[in-house]
C-alpha cells in the first residue's frame, strides 16, 4: 500500500468515527428532550452555554418538555392496536399467543421512529414454562453497515450494550455487539472480543423502521424541528423568568451617599439615613413579559402547523365539537396518518418475515400468509349517532354485535364477546316468555 493510500484510507476513517460520534450525540439530545433528561445542559452547560452561571444564581433554567407532547400526538397508528390476519383461525390463534409484548412495543418504536428518525428493532424469542413469545427491543443509536450494491438494507450492525447503571459499584469497560447474518460478537472499547456466538437465524434479526422513506442518508433526521423549538422556548422562558425576577424587585441605587458608611440592605423594615442632598430610588428594567408569552405561543403553533396540528391556548375559546367539525378541523392530520399507514405496513410485513424465521428456528410454523389492519381513531359521536350507525353496519352485514361488543372492551376476544353476548339473551329470554305468558292469561 503507498504512502497516499494510506494517508487516504485513515483520512476516511476518522471521517467516519467523525460523524458516528456526531450521530450518537444528535441521537441522545432527542432522546433527552423526550424523557426530560437534563435538558438545562443544553442551554446552560458544556452542551449550549447560552448563558453564565451568575445568571442562574437568580433562577434556575427553564424546563419545559414539549418533543414528548408533540411525539406522542404524531404517533398515533398504534393508538389502536390492529388486526393481524394470517388466512384461517387457528394461524390467528396461534400467533397471537406469540405476541404477548407486541402492541405494547410497537407504541413504543412508533414514537421512537417520529423521535430518531430509523431506529434498529431487534426481535428476539422468549420461552419459558408460562409462555413463549416475540419479544421487541428498540437499539436507539448504531451503526449500519452496506454491501455497495445496496444502500438501503444494512447487512451488519454495531451497536453500545446497555450497561447496569443502578449498580454503583460497576465499573467494567463499555461493551459493543457486532451482529450480521452468520455471527455474533460481543466486544468490549478497546476491540477485545469477549464472546463470540454464531447467528442460529442466518439473517439479520434487526427491522429498521423509518419516519420517512429513505433520500440520501440511511438515517433519518427525526423530530429535530420539535426539539429545536423546545430548546428556544426553553431559552425564551429563563430569559423571561430572569427579567421577572428583576423587574418584580427592581434595581436599588442611590446617590450622594456617605463613602465611609456601608450601605444597608433595603427592605421595609429598614430605615436608610442619606445625606441632605442624597437621592435613592428602585429601577425595574424595560420589558413586556406579555410580549414575551406572545412570541414563545407563535412558535409552538408555527411548529403545530408545520405537522398537521393544531394547538389551544385558550381553553374557554374551544368548545365542544362534533364529530364531524373535528375531522374537519383535522384533516391535513387525518391525510397525513392515512400517508404513514402505508409505511408501517410496509414495516409490519418486514417485521413478519423476520417472525417467521425467528418462529421456525423454535419449531414454530407460521403461514407465508400476512394481513395486517390499522384501526383509525374514531371522533366522538352523540349516543344517538353511534346507535344509528351501528343499527345501519348490522343491518348491512358490515359489523357484528360480538364486533361492537369488542369495540367498547377492548380487552375481550371475540370469542369472549359471542360468549357473553349469547350468555346475555339466555338470560333475557325467559323474561321475554314469562311476560307473553301474563299477557295471554
Amino acid at each position: 500500500m503507498s504512502y497516499a493510500e494510506d494517508i487516504i484510507k485513515k483520512s476516511i476513517k476518522d471521517q467516519k468515527l467523525h460523524k458516528s460520534r456526531a450521530r450518537r450525540k444528535h441521537v441522545e439530545k432527542l432522546i433527552n428532550y423526550y424523557t426530560g433528561t437534563d435538558t438545562w445542559k443544553y442551554i446552560a452547560g458544556n452542551e449550549g452555554n447560552y448563558f453564565d452561571s451568575q445568571s442562574f444564581n437568580e433562577v434556575p433554567p427553564y424546563q419545559m418538555n414539549l418533543t414528548k407532547k408533540f411525539i406522542d400526538k404524531k404517533s398515533r397508528i398504534y393508538t389502536l392496536s390492529p388486526n393481524r390476519n394470517l388466512g384461517n383461525k387457528s394461524a390467528n390463534k396461534q400467533y397471537d399467543e406469540l405476541l404477548f409484548y407486541k402492541n405494547l412495543r410497537m407504541k413504543h418504536i412508533e414514537r421512537m421512529t417520529n423521535l430518531i428518525g430509523t431506529p434498529a428493532v431487534r426481535v428476539m424469542w422468549e420461552e419459558d414454562e408460562d409462555k413463549k413469545c416475540f419479544e421487541y427491543r428498540v437499539v436507539y443509536y448504531y451503526d449500519a453497515y452496506f454491501s455497495p450494491p445496496n444502500p438501503y438494507q444494512p447487512y451488519a450492525i454495531i451497536y453500545p450494550i446497555l450497561n447496569p447503571t443502578q449498580e454503583v459499584d460497576y465499573t467494567d469497560p463499555v461493551e459493543f455487539a457486532y451482529w450480521d447474518a452468520q455471527v455474533n460478537i460481543i466486544y468490549d472499547e478497546n476491540g477485545n472480543i469477549k464472546e463470540e456466538y454464531p447467528n442460529p437465524y442466518g439473517v439479520l434479526p434487526f427491522v429498521f423502521p423509518r419516519d420517512t422513506e429513505q433520500i440520501d442518508d440511511f438515517y433519518g433526521e427525526g423530530s429535530t424541528d420539535v426539539v429545536a423549538t423546545n430548546e428556544h422556548v426553553n431559552i425564551l422562558m429563563t430569559e423571561l423568568m430572569l427579567g421577572l425576577r428583576f423587574q418584580m424587585f427592581g434595581q436599588s441605587w442611590a446617590s450622594g451617599v456617605y463613602e465611609d458608611q456601608p450601605i444597608a440592605r433595603v427592605g421595609s423594615d429598614k430605615l436608610i439615613n442619606l445625606p441632605v442632598d442624597g437621592r435613592f430610588g428602585i429601577e425595574s428594567p424595560g420589558g413586556d413579559p406579555q410580549k414575551v408569552m406572545e412570541i414563545a405561543k407563535g412558535m409552538i403553533e408555527m411548529l403545530a402547523i408545520s405537522k398537521h396540528m393544531y394547538v389551544t391556548f385558550d381553553s374557554n375559546q374551544d368548545r365542544p365539537s362534533s364529530g364531524l367539525a373535528l375531522r374537519i378541523k383535522d384533516f391535513e392530520f387525518v391525510e397525513d396518518y392515512k400517508d404513514d399507514i402505508e409505511t408501517w405496513r410496509i414495516f409490519e410485513d418486514e417485521l413478519y418475515e423476520l417472525e417467521r424465521v425467528i418462529a421456525d428456528k423454535n419449531s414454530v410454523s407460521l403461514p407465508n400468509k400476512f394481513s395486517v389492519d390499522f384501526k383509525e381513531p374514531e371522533y366522538p359521536r352523540s349516543i344517538s349517532e353511534q346507535i344509528q350507525k351501528d343499527d345501519w353496519e348490522l343491518a348491512n352485514g358490515l359489523t357484528t354485535l360480538e364486533e361492537i361488543l369488542k369495540r367498547n372492551n377492548s380487552d375481550l376476544s371475540l370469542e369472549q364477546a359471542r360468549e357473553i353476548i349469547a350468555k346475555n339473551k339466555e338470560s333475557i329470554e325467559p323474561k321475554e316468555e314469562e311476560i307473553e305468558e301474563e299477557i295471554e292469561e
